[in-house]
């Protein structure tokens, strides 16, 4: 196999070296920390810089500039003013208010876009999901459309396609004669296996005759109306939350917060995944064998380590020595 470049096996180092710099917080906010907070900071604005240069002003003002003419020559022309006064806060402290107004216009047409859009993509969204019925039906594994049935468990694209397929020749019987049809591979049969299951697995979900309710999902349909409902009259403060009504408030109460934890929750499970990554990364587990041991990342994490460890000691001493000598000073400066 062909040998990394020792550029990429530098670029491995730094990484490695920079994991451990961030992680050197853990002992307090140091210059290794500091390091790698600065260098990721500089890296990042220069990155957007360049980026929204060629994505923006380069095609839609300097090409645009050169095209356009009248009204659109004009509006391009307006734009470029407006980002023009907000640097007019750093140039003058006395005319500083002056780029109030380019802020103001930006805050207010996005605000006026960003509205609109998450009416439509959010709450739209989640009032049109409530008010569905809390009946829920089996899907029918002989009329589905590929689309139904990439969303049962262990459906992928390829393997709706050929259901579609089977049923084409002859109509499933049940659920166990779908997943054992011949037009599936080995693996393909595998996954459906062990989907299967009544409570929220395949044969929960999917049926091959229509009518068949799919009982979970009534109850997860009855439960999200309950929990709905009690939400909301957690935020209905015309009428004071005592007896009963201080009682479903109080239910709503939790709802919030199990919705709540939930999404911290993954937030938090998106952080470990990352931090498992970059653990994987340090490792050197996430490129093939010969790439690692030209990387040799263990040996890079100890020298890395070692170096950490070193200048954290020496800049521990010496912030020792200076908070000394100025403890000295100041009694001095008393006597």
């Amino acid at each position: 196999m062909t040998a990394l470049p020792f550029v990429d096996v530098v670029g491995y180092w730094l990484g490695i070296f920079l994991t451990f710099c961030i992680l050197s917080f853990l002992y307090a906010d140091n210059p290794f920390y500091k390091l790698a907070e600065h260098l990721f900071i500089g890296v990042s604005i220069g990155y957007l810089v360049v980026l929204q240069y060629n994505d923006n002003i380069d095609p839609k003002l300097v090409d645009a500039v050169q095209e356009k003419t009248g009204w659109w020559l004009f509006l391009r022309l307006v734009a470029v003013l407006l980002v023009v006064l907000l640097f007019v806060k750093a140039v003058s402290r006395r005319l500083h208010w002056v780029g109030r107004y380019p802020l103001a216009f930006v805050v207010a047409f996005f605000a006026g876009l960003q509205v609109n859009a998450v009416a439509q993509a959010e709450l739209g969204a989640q009032i049109a999901f409530s008010a569905r019925t809390i009946d829920s039906t089996k899907t029918d594994l002989n009329t589905a459309s590929a689309e139904a049935l990439t969303k049962l468990p262990g459906v992928s694209p390829g393997t709706a396609e050929k259901l579609i397929a089977e049923r084409s020749t002859r109509p499933f019987t049940s659920v166990d004669d779908a997943v054992h049809r011949p037009g599936l591979t080995p693996l393909e049969q595998t996954t459906l296996a062990e989907e299967r299951g009544s409570f929220v697995g395949l044969d929960a979900r999917a049926a091959a005759g229509a009518g068949k309710r799919n009982w979970f999902g009534v109850v997860s349909n009855v439960l999200l109306l309950f929990g709905l409902l009690c939400s909301l009259v957690y935020f209905y403060f015309s009428v004071a939350h005592t007896g009963v009504i201080g009682k479903v408030s109080r239910l709503g109460v939790w709802v919030l917060m199990i919705g709540f934890g939930a999404s911290f929750g993954l937030t938090v499970q998106g952080r470990l995944s990352l931090a498992i990554g970059r653990a994987s990364s340090v490792l050197g587990r996430t490129v093939n064998p010969s790439d690692a041991e030209q990387i040799d990342a263990p040996y890079v994490s100890l020298v890395s380590l070692a170096i950490i460890g070193l200048g954290l000691t020496a800049w521990e001493i010496r912030r020792r020595k200076a908070a000394a000598t100025g403890a000295a000073a100041g009694g001095a400066g008393q006597t």
